[in-house]
């Protein structure tokens, strides 16, 4: 970003240095690890390395802890099913057996050893848990049949039929969820882990996550859920889930950019202004039923770019999807609201060469294809949800503020809000240079540009210069 600064300002730059070498040295902030505010990081096990496997994720946490990355969450790890495959290989989320590891993915002595270099690095690790449906073969086929659902006497795919490699389980079989909430607490006993992502979380009976976030302990506490639903604000309210997914805000306002299709700004400042500021995403009522009025109110959601369904259905890696809009998108994701995901080589915009299927194996060449630039980017991103209490989410909640600029078809400003702290963010969506000034609602002060560390005093008569498609992320000094 550049600045059009006043001579007086100029002078102010040139003697600023000296001053501060004369006087107190710059104190740099401080992060604060707030939940709500977590950077989660998605691992495919299978792609994520050559190995493809647990010790291929272990030689890397190191990495993403530098990265800013507080949870490592896992894809299913469970032994897979051998029947009705749709590829080469069994997709992750037909589960043979709930209380064994896939031994492509290693032994228990490398998740031990997973953990424990995830726990020392001070992240979480969740797992990736599966309660609607099980793979063909999994032992309960045959031990407990009656934990299914049944038509005609025979075993039901879900979805109409439409997942050939899985049976649907019976939602509502109690003794079902009984045997698999004891499948949950056997991974937090023997191997320490801290939460679970919990898939199709809409599809089972709530009662089975009722039972599970209450039986479910570590040390006699909570672990923490996260469920892959938007459709069902009551697994959250009624304190069954911690967190879901701003699935309408990825698919209804951010897909609006794919493919480089035209971009609405509109839409967006409206989408961003309410998710924000109220939690609720575009497409979702305020008042998702009768009896909710906000189920988000105080709490927290997961912002996503990609992830593993997005690639398959989409392409292979973000900016397949999202081409020339991913670098101001993927500010916004980190600046906006919530918790943050970044998907198995987001950082380096892995490119597979096409769509990646659940069932394939196409592992990350990371010694081939470093994107630096969006590496940089996403780390400095961690930092600022860590250290700028404005971009907080949750009880103590950054409240967003649309700026109206002189280049509103092209340009996105918002600023967050909490007490006295301000963060101002910038996004240029136009292919060209874009020039502007925003003539009210600045906050007042020295900020710097924390993605160029160019620094300025904020003014209505200050004119912004941003370079196509970029962005600027302004914290104050």
């Amino acid at each position: 970003m550049k600045i059009k600064l006043t001579k007086t300002f100029i002078l102010l730059l040139t003697i600023l240095p000296l001053l501060t070498a004369c006087g107190k040295k710059a104190v740099e902030a401080t992060e604060v690890r707030v939940p709500e505010n977590r950077v989660i990081y998605e691992v495919f096990v299978r792609n994520f390395s050559p190995e493809g496997n647990l010790k291929g994720v272990e030689r890397q946490i190191p990495r993403l802890k530098k990265l800013g990355v507080d949870v490592v969450w896992l894809m299913p790890i469970y032994e897979l099913g051998d029947t009705g495959l749709w590829g080469a290989h069994s997709s992750p989320y037909a589960i043979k057996n709930y209380k064994k590891i896939d031994p492509d993915n290693g032994t228990e002595d490398d998740l031990r050893d997973l953990v424990k270099v995830i726990h020392d690095n001070g992240m979480e690790i969740w797992f990736d848990w599966v309660g609607n449906h099980t793979s063909m073969d999994n032992v309960w086929v045959t031990e407990h049949p009656e934990f299914y659902t049944k038509k005609d006497g025979d075993f039901v795919h879900p979805f109409g039929g439409a997942w050939k490699d899985v049976y649907e389980l019976d939602r509502d079989c109690e003794a079902m969820q009984d045997e698999m909430v004891k499948s949950m607490q056997y991974w937090v006993d023997n191997f320490d882990i801290d939460g679970y992502r919990c898939d199709y979380a809409s599809g089972p009976s709530p009662l089975l996550w009722k039972k599970a976030s209450e039986r479910v302990l570590k040390n006699g506490e909570r672990i923490t859920w996260l469920a892959e639903d938007s459709s069902r604000p009551s697994l959250v309210k009624n304190g069954y889930f911690d967190y879901n997914y701003c699935w309408d805000f990825q698919e209804k306002v951010l897909m609006g950019f794919a493919n480089d299709s035209v971009k609405n700004l509109v839409s967006l400042r409206e989408a961003c202004e309410l998710l924000a500021n109220e939690g609720i995403t575009t497409g979702e009522s305020k008042a998702p039923d009768d009896t909710i009025a906000n189920p988000y109110a105080g709490r927290s959601r997961m912002v996503y770019l990609v992830n593993h369904d997005v690639l398959q259905d989409q392409g292979g890696s973000g900016d397949i999807v999202y081409h020339k809009y991913l670098r101001p998108l993927t500010v916004l994701q980190f600046t906006v609201y919530g918790m943050p995901l970044i998907y198995n080589g987001q950082e380096i915009q892995y490119k597979s060469g096409g769509r990646v299927s659940l069932a394939e194996k196409t592992p990350i060449d990371w010694t081939t294809q470093p994107d630096t630039a969006m590496t940089s980017l996403i780390t400095t991103l961690a930092h600022l949800k860590h250290t700028q209490s404005a971009l907080r989410t949750g009880v103590q909640n950054g409240k967003l503020t649309n700026l109206v600029t002189t280049a509103d078809d092209c340009v996105y400003a918002y600023k967050r809000t909490l007490g006295d702290d301000n963060v101002v963010v910038m996004l240029n969506f136009s292919d060209d240079e874009s020039r502007f000034t925003i003539p009210a609602g600045l906050p007042e002060g020295r900020f710097r540009d924390a993605l160029t560390g160019e620094r300025v005093d904020l003014s209505p008569s200050a004119e912004f210069v941003l370079a196509s498609l970029d962005a600027a992320v302004l914290v104050k000094e």
